[in-house]
């Protein structure tokens, strides 16, 4: 029998996770939820129906404020998938949390984990710059040109459905804590500044301050008219500047005035939930664990969210 998996939403994520799945596995059994009124072949429009058809498998790609609302159907399937982030407060997270703890497999949908650019980096961090003392990271781009179709009406506009900067654009704070780790304390300033007539925040400023004196910042802003997200990494050997969009890696080492450009392995951002699917799909095979992002990962976002603001 072809595994049974579900999407539940489709929106840009839904339907992202449905051609790969469809694509790379065609002889799964497939449905999504969704009140959509789409083809029957392959939509569930009512709830009820779902503990019905039983699925092995669960993307979950809605509102991350409506999961605590299929807890009873988390708690039915084997394998649980969570678009970033996991939920939009940490009570509802701790709650998922404890439902996912006894699954086959579970992930949140960080993805950057699997950009080479990005493994690479920490992999080699200490050859390149030595002992890290600061970071400086952003990102950043104009909603309106971000959600294209009626942005006012998205999820990252909405604060009730968990939008804003700090939630929609955790991306950061994951890779940041995956590469640097979680012994640090932080602190926030947030802004809405009115410009996008929306009720969340579109400017953000994070400071870190790491336990082995390292310091570090991010900057996250909807509201940059050209995209931008980069990490720039300060260490006695040098300087490394990462550059996530052109996907370029540039060294400066300590006393040289010249910026070398570094040679890696490159994948493309869409590669990287295809290597997501394959976790869940593959079998018998060498899964990357370390760059899974678990469910207690996309918990301690929302914990650090929570110190930071009122999630």
């Amino acid at each position: 029998m072809n595994q049974k998996v579900l999407i539940v939403g489709f929106g840009s994520s839904g339907q992202r996770y449905f051609k790969i799945i469809k694509d790379k596995y065609p002889q799964t059994d497939i449905k999504v939820y969704s009140h959509t009124k789409k083809n029957k072949k392959f939509f569930i429009n009512n709830k009820s129906d779902l503990i019905l058809y039983n699925p092995k498998t669960i993307f979950f790609c809605n509102p991350s404020s409506k999961r605590i609302n299929f807890l009873e159907l988390i708690k039915n399937s084997q394998n649980i998938f969570f678009e970033k982030p996991l939920s939009h407060n940490l009570k509802h997270g701790n709650k998922i949390y404890l439902s996912t703890k006894k699954k086959n497999l579970t992930a949140v949908g960080y993805n950057l984990r699997f950009y080479n650019i990005l493994n690479f980096v920490k992999k080699n961090l200490k050859k390149y710059v030595g002992r890290v003392y600061s970071f400086n990271c952003e990102s950043g781009y104009q909603l309106k040109k971000w959600r294209k179709k009626k942005y006012t009406n998205t999820v990252t506009a909405s604060k009730k459905l968990g939008g804003g900067a700090f939630l929609e654009m955790s991306h950061e704070l994951d890779y940041l804590t995956w590469i640097f780790g979680k012994k640090y304390k932080c602190k926030a300033y947030a802004f809405n500044t009115k410009q996008l007539k929306i009720d969340v925040e579109d400017n953000v400023k994070i400071i870190f301050n790491f336990s082995n004196r390292l310091l570090g910042s991010l900057s996250l802003d909807l509201l940059s008219d050209q995209k931008k997200r980069f990490l720039i990494i300060n260490g006695t050997k040098g300087v490394l500047k990462i550059d996530l969009i052109k996907n370029r890696i540039r060294f400066l080492a300590k006393n040289s005035k010249l910026w070398k450009s570094i040679l890696f392995k490159k994948n493309k951002i869409e590669e990287t939930y295809s290597e997501i699917v394959d976790y869940f799909f593959k079998k018998n095979i060498d899964r990357n664990i370390s760059n899974i992002a678990s469910v207690k990962d996309g918990v301690f976002v929302l914990q650090i969210l929570k110190s930071l603001q009122k999630y």
